[in-house]
């Protein structure tokens, strides 16, 4: 006899879906916004290593780091949850089973 799930599976809401993974694009484009503004300090300094150059890299560096970090792992969760909603992992197990 075949082991059937008594659970109801809510269905995948794809417009949900959409819109989160339009999130997660959206933090990913202002990351590449942010690193756009750090490599033109780079370059600047790349062609003039003055110590104003310097200085404006580390104090750059130093405030990006932690917009960085926050667009990194927002787009990252967003990603993963909708990662998880599409292929969710008890479907993984009862496969297995």
């Amino acid at each position: 006899m075949k082991n059937v799930s008594t659970a109801v599976k809510k269905p995948l809401d794809l417009s949900d879906t959409l819109y989160e993974l339009r999130k997660a694009k959206g933090s990913l484009l202002a990351l590449c916004d942010e690193l756009d503004e750090f490599g033109s300090l780079v370059c600047r300094f790349d062609d003039d290593h003055s110590h104003d150059n310097a200085v404006w890299i580390a104090l750059e560096a130093s405030r990006d780091f932690d917009t960085w970090k926050c667009l990194i792992f927002c787009a990252r969760d967003i990603i993963t949850d909708q990662i998880t909603a599409i292929d969710p992992p008890e479907a993984d197990e009862e496969a297995k089973a």
